[in-house]
């Protein structure tokens, strides 16, 4: 007896509480019990079949977000994971532009400065990004975080790219014309005091959001053209696996100081400063890079595929 009372109790909670939209508290009163016993009768309803809950969201939603909780498990400095569906390489090629420039669209409502640098994803969001409107944006600023890489003729130039991002958002900007790599240690002091270049520099400091790729190190990567010889070496031996912004990680995520007196690029100490950091990138040959960035904690949001990070979840797992 008491149990068919307590079932019809629960009946009632639910129906209020469930169909009506009734507080708690509301059920509570209406019921003439303690909201703590609304409370429990909830939980018998759910618990006994009397309310059943469905989450009304497709298998590949679904899949993506138990995914992205499963990642920020064991990933927690990355405070967020934007997956596109694809079912080929060449289909994200073509569209992770576009499905990054709504949430990069949010983002830089919300920032004040914007760090950019060189990335052929990085670019295609950018270029997606003109289909949109930003509403008082002229105190904005797009400054430039690294230098160019005069080899690639195939790309933008990371200055195009700044103009580019400063044009859509209709404010200023600042750009580095200098190159990435410098192999003269004291040409590269002679560049870092010009005005032109610590000026930029100076904004590095005001940077709320960064927007990045993230590189291989490999023979074929696109910075390995621009090494000496003994950079090479140098590379190989500290067995790097990540490249952000000339910020090298190894396998382990652990930061590895090389070409410090080279690169002209905001450095690691400058990135972790940052309150945002996004990392736009996909690829198979990416896998290990965009993992060991991860654990090297020096992205907040990656933007990415669905073919890549199963890529990359399957490294975790074998790694």
């Amino acid at each position: 007896m008491l149990d068919n009372r307590k079932r019809e109790m629960a009946e009632r909670a639910s129906i209020l509480y469930y169909e009506k939209n009734y507080m708690q508290n509301e059920v509570a009163k209406e019921l003439g019990v303690s909201r703590s016993l609304v409370s429990q009768l909830l939980s018998y309803a759910r618990n006994n079949g009397i309310v059943e809950i469905s989450i009304n969201i497709d298998e590949f939603n679904l899949r993506m977000i138990r995914r992205e909780i499963e990642l920020r498990v064991n990933f927690p400095q990355v405070k967020q994971f934007y997956i596109m569906s694809s079912d080929s390489e060449d289909e994200t090629r073509r569209k992770l532009g576009d499905f990054a420039a709504p949430y990069l669209f949010d983002m830089i409502n919300e920032s004040r400065v914007i760090g950019v640098n060189l990335g052929a994803s990085v670019e295609k969001a950018i270029n997606s990004l003109t289909r949109y409107t930003f509403p008082d944006s002229r105190d904005k600023d797009v400054v430039q975080i690294m230098g160019g890489f005069s080899n690639d003729i195939h790309r933008a130039h990371p200055i195009e790219l700044v103009k580019k991002l400063s044009s859509i958002l209709n404010c200023g900007y600042f750009y580095l014309n200098c190159p990435a790599i410098v192999a003269q240690e004291e040409l590269r002091s002679a560049l870092l005091n010009e005005e032109s270049i610590r000026s930029v520099i100076q904004m590095w400091e005001k940077i709320d959001l960064a927007i990045m790729g993230i590189g291989t190190v490999t023979d074929d990567s696109k910075l390995d053209s621009l090494l000496s010889d003994d950079m090479k070496k140098m590379m190989k031996e500290s067995n790097a696996r990540a490249d952000v912004n000339i910020n090298f990680f190894d396998c382990r995520g652990e930061y590895l100081p090389i070409l410090e007196n080279h690169k002209i690029s905001l450095g690691y100490d400058g990135l972790k400063r940052i309150n945002k950091k996004v990392a736009i990138c996909h690829g198979l040959h990416k896998k290990e890079a965009i993992l060991s960035a991860m654990k090297a904690g020096i992205i907040d949001v990656l933007i990415t595929d669905s073919i890549t990070i199963d890529a990359v979840e399957s490294e975790l797992k074998t790694g």
